[in-house]
Order: C-alpha cells, then structure tokens, then sequence
C-alpha cells in the first residue's frame, strides 16, 4: 500500500529478522549491489523511534538519509534500496581512506539520553537499548554474509569523518561499546552457528597455551582480519576489483593466479609476503581445502609459530593478556605501526576474549611470581593448583585471580588458614616494612606473646615465609613464630 509521503510499505524477511520496508522516492543516487564493500554504523542524535525516523527521512527532500533504521525493541525500518546510494556519512573532508557514500550502506540506531534538557552531540550520557544493539548486530550480520563485507570493513560514521556519531560507540562510556559491537559481528559471516571466535579459542588452548597467551593471539588476529579466514587487506579491494569472497573464490579455481606475489594481505593473521603466502598456499592444497578455511589456517598459523622461538617463549610464560599481545604483535605480525596506541587497543580486543572464554566461564588461574604487583617475574599461570604449588620454587607466592596469597614455598596456604594467630618467644624479633630482609627495619621489635597474622608471603630470609601483622605494623619472619590452632 502506499501512504501519505508517497513511499511503499511493505514487511519482508532476512535471515530470522523482519525489516519493515518504508522505501523512499528521495534523498538517494542510483547505484548496484556491486558497489557495496563498508557498512557504516550511526546514531540518530535524537529520541525518535525507527518507523518515525524512516517516515522523516523518506518523506521529502532532506539532504540525509539512511538504509536502515533500527528501533528501542529491535524493529527494523528500510527507507533506502540496498542497491541505493544514501547520503549518510558525505562530507566535505574525510579521514577513511576509502569509505564514501558511494561504497557503503549506512545503518541509523536509535538511542536514548539520561538527561534530556540538554542535546549536545558531544554529551556523554546517550546510551542504546540491549534490544537496539542485538538487532543491529543481527542486521549487520545479514548484510555481511549478502554482501561478503568482512567484520574490518564495518565502521563507524566517526572513522569515516571524525563526527561524533554514533555517540555511545565514540566515548564508550554506556554499557555498550564498540568493541562489544564488532564481537558481536565477527566471524558470524563465516559460521552462522557460534562463530569463529570460540573455534580459534579452542584451538589454542587445545595446544597448551593459557588463556592469556591465547587472548593475545586472537586480540591481534582479530585487529589483522576481524577473525575472518577470507578476508582481504582493505586496501586490496578496491584496487583488485574484488570483495572477499572473490579473491577466494578466484584463488580456489585458479582463475586469479597472482596469490604469491600480489602483496595483498589476506586472512587471518593477514599473510603478506610472498614466501608466506606461498607455504599458506601449499599449506591448503596438500590439506585439499579451500584457501580460506579456517581450520586450514589455524594449523597454519600454529605451524608458523613455532618458528618464532622468542614469541613461543613469551606465550608460554604469559603472565597478561597485554604481556602476550605485545609478543605477537612485535615478533610475529609486526605492523608498520607499532605505536603504544596500537599496542593498547589490540589487548583491548584481547581482554574481550579473555573474559568471555576465559575469565567469563568460571575458568581460575593460579600465578607463581615474587609478589602479586611483580607480574615479570611469573613462572607460570596454571588451572591446577597442584600444579602451581610444584612450580612454586624458594622465593615465589602462588596468587589466586584476585591477587590473594595461597601457597608458599614453604607449603603454607593462607586462603585456608588467613588470619591465624602465632607465639612469638623471642624478645628481639624486627619488624619489617614488607615481607622479606631486602626490606627496612621499622625499628620496632614484637617482644614475646601472641600476634594475628593476616597475609603470607614468600621473601628473603626466611624459609617459611613471612607474616603481615593484624595491628599494621609490618611483617615478621615466620622462622621464628609457632602457629596456633
């Protein structure tokens, strides 16, 4: 039927979302579905609903538009023709090398404010519905796997131009982030049934490796690829004339034949150099797979690693995700750009995983090191106990995920006994300003009698550990304390 802005409605059906189609007469150029490679996400700067700002945009000449409009319950409203060119992220000057109006679909998402008296684009207090975001994932989903756009290639109108939009994805401040976003959406496009996030995951830590070192790995895995095995150097696009999907498909069939020697990033970790690509290539034909099959190119991956000797030893000894991510990125991707900048947003992606898979399902670590603040000098982090203990040499505190002391070298388990009391009959005893003799003297002496020990921790001269004291006044070798029931 037709209503009174003159633009169709009409209900179709996307994958297992209905998208309300209120298609629009202006406000868009003619184009093909051939021209799309970005999707672009945006916030609609204002309180109204997605039918109401479908019916705005789509009811006459307003220099703006959009494709897609998604609601506060998840209700999607089309205005503009996927094929369609909409005016949603044009400007006078860009950042994005690549990303125009001309090569994208722009998705508007509806969005709520705390404090409505005042509309500043650059408050801090707008914020998406849960429903909002998980039917803007959904969307987005959709149109990567129509379109072959990869996870890297989703966006904001901020890298496109610097505008603060989508407000809640810029600052990242409300519940829902950006990198919250582009996980929900990566490796979706591939495997529809779980994606490939948790298939890498279990892949790494299949081969020995804690969940630090793998969270490193996968956060700069997914900063190369977005965690997409088919996904093509941004750049490359363009300058090929093919989408992802494509290059693959082309590569497969040996109708393209300049695989080796293109220096076209492609896949997961984003295998450029021609005697990489090479082994990569072998790699899936001895296999008999497609160039693009993830778990081709894990195995890839893991066999390449293992010449990388110096990154090996960093993973196995990992003491943070960040510590692992720097390993990766330095000695094995190694980027033009290796900046503190970068470095912090891989681990950034890193840490995501870590506490999905990691520390999200109940899984505890337990980390050997001098003191909980040294991480450096970790040995080891470990699911066992036991195993933990064994590792634990003279010197070195087993800590539990929140820093707590629960083994000594002495055997002593202070989650099981902390507090405890101790008989001190000695009159000379120090007093120390932390747990070992490499620490000062307060000048203080304990004298005989009873004293409440509220930490352990291994240190320097003394073998069975040293005690913090309940009153405060610092730490006592434990040498010379007999431990009450």
């Amino acid at each position: 039927m037709r209503d009174t802005a003159g633009a169709y409605f009409v209900c179709g059906k996307a994958g297992n979302m209905n998208i309300n189609r209120k298609i629009s007469k202006y406000n868009f150029n003619k184009g093909s579905v051939s021209r799309i490679k970005y999707i672009v996400i945006h916030y609609v700067g204002a309180l109204g609903g997605a039918e109401d700002n479908c019916r705005y945009y789509g009811g006459g000449n307003r220099n703006a538009s959009a494709h897609y409009f998604v609601g506060f319950n998840g209700e999607v409203w089309q205005c503009v023709e996927d094929a369609n060119i909409a005016w949603h992220c044009g400007a006078s000057s860009y950042k994005h090398a690549e990303c125009r109006n001309a090569n994208s679909i722009g998705i508007e998402m509806c969005v709520r404010k705390k404090n409505t008296k005042s509309m500043g684009a650059t408050d801090k207090d707008w914020y998406f519905e849960d429903a909002t975001v998980e039917a803007a994932a959904e969307l987005t989903r959709y149109l990567m796997n129509k379109y072959g756009v990869p996870a890297s290639h989703v966006i904001r109108h901020y890298d496109v131009t610097g505008k603060i939009c989508p407000n809640p994805y810029v600052y990242n401040t409300s519940a829902h982030t950006w990198d919250e976003f582009k996980r929900k959406i990566s490796g979706q496009a591939e495997t529809p049934q779980g994606g490939n996030e948790k298939t890498i995951w279990n892949f790494l830590t299949g081969k020995g490796l804690n969940a630090y070192a793998v969270a490193g790995i996968m956060g700069n895995l997914y900063a190369e690829s977005g965690l997409m095995p088919n996904n093509l150097q941004n750049t490359n696009n363009n300058k090929l004339g093919k989408t992802d999907a494509e290059y693959t498909a082309a590569v497969d069939n040996g109708s393209y034949g300049n695989f080796v020697k293109d220096s076209a990033g492609y896949g997961l970790a984003q295998w450029t150099y021609w005697s990489r690509k090479q082994a990569l290539l072998n790699h899936a034909k001895q296999v008999g797979v497609s160039i693009a099959d993830l778990n081709m190119q894990l195995g890839f991956l893991w066999e390449e690693l293992q010449g990388y000797t110096a990154v090996m030893d960093a993973l196995k000894k990992a003491s943070s995700v960040r510590a692992a991510s720097d390993a990766v990125l330095a000695g094995y991707e190694k980027p033009a750009d290796q900046s503190e900048t970068v470095k912090k947003k891989r681990a950034e992606y890193g840490e995501g995983y870590y506490k999905k898979y990691a520390a999200g399902n109940g899984t505890k670590y337990y980390r050997v090191r001098k003191s909980w603040t040294d991480a450096a000098s970790q040995l080891g982090a470990f699911t066992s106990l036991e195993n933990a203990k064994s590792a634990c040499k003279a010197g070195y505190t087993v800590y539990d995920d929140n820093g707590k002391a629960v083994y000594t070298t002495a055997g002593q388990q202070a989650s099981a006994g902390v507090p405890f009391s101790v008989q001190v009959d000695i009159l000379d005893l120090n007093i120390r300003t932390g747990a070992g003799t490499n620490y000062a003297k307060t000048g203080e002496k304990t004298g005989k009698g009873v004293f409440t020990i509220v930490e352990v921790k291994a240190g320097q001269g003394a073998s069975t550990g040293w005690g913090r004291l309940k009153s405060g006044a610092g730490w006592i070798s434990l040498d010379y304390a007999t431990r009450l029931a």
